[in-house]
């Protein structure tokens, strides 16, 4: 199945993303702005987030969550979720609009869907919560709406295009109380990627250089640099991404100008922009890996010749923790 469904579902969240945007790299920038606090348990205490600063008298216990993209992480701390925001169902979401790379935990946990689309002010003012998460950018951004939430509880605005999943759950940390959470998680993650690059090893370099995209020929493809946060967990895990041709990464880029991350390329371009030995499918399954495949145009390119194209799950899109895992095994059985 082609995957313009799927790229038009996670469109409307990826407005606004940036070269660094949820980025896998451990030694990524924190942001300049964003929510600070004390690493001990003291409260209250004092936060800063997109839009000030704000005094948080006890650590919640009732978190609701406007952004379908901080729910993920906050779900990975085991924060106090109560309730969360969705989009609108797709092939990266459940039926409530969940991503799928989560979904199933946040039923478990009793986390109720309150709405999808937009944000259901008389829905969050039910659930009673005690801290309200918004989005400051991105289709899931209820930020025109602060003024109205924090009428019912203390909110906090954080960006999640500008830094990766591992800096985001160090702001939420620092919000909620769970800076332990926050290193623990990372560690864990960590030694994930360190366990799979050690059962990786020759395997990377015989597939090395590699091709990583959101392919949706014959409409425009999308390719992903050393900038995106595929390319950049790709490269720890011991991948090397192919050069594109200098006039591809040179040439109008439309609505994603300015963007270093993913560089746009047509169905006549696309064979030119995958020269690498191995393609890995964002937003792709095994179903997308063979269309590629059996693509006319790209019978000649090294990755269709090897046969070296792999789906990287539909989940890989938007990098979370959950996500981010998922990539990381996906990748370690399927590389031959």
């Amino acid at each position: 199945m082609k995957l313009r469904r799927s790229l038009a579902a996670v469109a409307v969240l990826a407005v606004g993303i940036g070269a660094a945007a949820c980025s896998s790299d451990p030694d990524s920038d924190a942001a300049t702005t964003g929510t600070t606090a004390a690493s001990d348990q003291s409260w209250p205490r004092t936060v800063t987030d997109e839009t000030g600063s704000i005094t948080l008298e006890q650590q919640p216990e009732r978190i609701v969550s406007t952004s379908v993209t901080l729910t993920g992480s906050l779900l990975a701390l085991d924060a106090p979720l109560i309730g969360t925001g969705a989009q609108r169902a797709s092939d990266v979401t459940d039926e409530n609009g969940l991503f799928t790379q989560w979904a199933d935990i946040a039923a478990e946990r009793g986390v109720d869907t309150l709405y999808q689309g937009e944000p259901n002010v008389e829905k969050i003012t039910a659930a009673d919560p005690d801290l309200i998460f918004v989005s400051a950018t991105g289709g899931d951004s209820a930020l025109d709406q602060v003024d109205t939430l924090r009428q019912i509880a203390p909110v906090v605005v954080l960006r999640y295009d500008d830094k990766s999943w591992q800096d985001l759950s160090g702001q939420i940390a620092a919000a909620i109380g769970a800076e332990a959470q926050a290193d623990a998680l990372v560690a864990k993650f960590d030694q994930q990627l360190e366990d799979a690059k050690s059962a990786l090893g020759d395997k990377v370099a015989a597939a090395n250089p590699v091709n990583v995209l959101a392919y949706n020929s014959p409409e425009e493809s999308r390719i992903f640099t050393a900038e995106s946060a595929q390319g950049i967990l790709l490269e720890r895990l011991g991948f090397s991404l192919a050069e594109l041709p200098a006039d591809l990464t040179a040439a109008d880029k439309g609505i994603m100008a300015g963007r270093k991350d993913v560089v746009p390329a047509g169905q006549e371009k696309l064979p030119r922009a995958v020269p690498g030995n191995t393609t890995f499918i964002v937003i792709g399954e095994a179903a997308d890996a063979d269309r590629f495949l059996a693509d006319p145009t790209l019978r000649e390119t090294p990755s269709v010749e090897k046969k070296q194209v792999i789906g990287l799950g539909k989940d890989s899109f938007r990098l979370d923790y959950y996500s981010a895992s998922n990539l990381i095994d996906r990748v370690t059985n399927t590389v031959r």
